[in-house]
């Protein structure tokens, strides 16, 4: 797999049975096949909004905080056309945050660093939290691990050679603050991690967890345990 980072396509067209993408900056790619997406914008111009006194961004969407509340405190907005993280998983976690704020329940806000997310390509690609750049930077105090996946049991009955599972523990305490799954189905590995990011586990207490053996949960567990912290 090769990743082609900020690079922007100028042109698109048939080449015999495949395509020819032009950069922008003269290189040329040639494929099968074309995905070209574009993002989207919120449709919420014309409907009243701002006439109701609910503050828009200058793209358009709508202003939130973190109860899914707008600048109307009995007006709520959720999903994508609010100025949150645009992913289902968020949607309905804001809908539900809303509907029990207006009620007058208890609610615990989402957190954006703790929002998990997933590339659907083969093999997905799942992080959660802080990331490596973030921490070679130095906005987060952290020590990285990383375990190729071919070393997990049954990615070797499977015949899975690509993948890995990479977790970062802050310096000191271990605590899980983050993470990334490159392997299939990689959408479902992240959630144990995501856990310990949530409930602010450390590295320690992930790999006390008994994983099956063999599965290839059992990456997560073993890249934890390979953190641990002597006192």
């Amino acid at each position: 797999m090769k990743v082609l980072s900020k690079s922007r396509m100028a042109s698109v067209e048939r080449a015999g049975d495949g395509v020819l993408v032009t950069l922008t900056d003269g290189r040329t790619v040639e494929g099968s096949h074309c995905l070209l997406a574009l993002g989207s914008v919120p449709n919420t111009s014309g409907i009243g909004l701002e006439e109701a006194g609910v503050q828009l961004t200058e793209s358009g969407h709508i202003r939130v905080n973190r109860v899914a509340r707008t600048s109307m405190p009995m007006v709520y907005g959720v999903g994508d056309c609010s100025d949150f993280v645009p992913l289902a998983s968020v949607a309905s976690s804001q809908g539900r945050t809303a509907v029990f704020h207006a009620m007058g329940d208890a609610v615990t806000p989402a957190e954006p660093r703790n929002v998990t997310s997933n590339i659907f390509t083969h093999p997905e690609v799942a992080t959660v939290g802080w990331n490596q750049k973030q921490i070679e930077e130095g906005l987060a105090q952290g020590e990285i691990y990383k375990l190729p996946l071919a070393s997990n049991p049954r990615a070797k009955m499977e015949g899975i050679k690509d993948g890995f599972v990479k977790l970062f523990a802050r310096t000191g305490s271990g605590t899980v603050i983050g993470g990334v799954v490159v392997a299939p189905k990689a959408s479902d590995l992240i959630l144990p991690i995501a856990l310990a990011v949530e409930h602010r586990l450390t590295v320690d207490q992930l790999a006390r967890a008994f994983s099956v053996y063999p599965s290839l949960s059992g990456a997560v567990t073993d890249a934890a345990r390979a953190m641990h912290i002597v006192d």
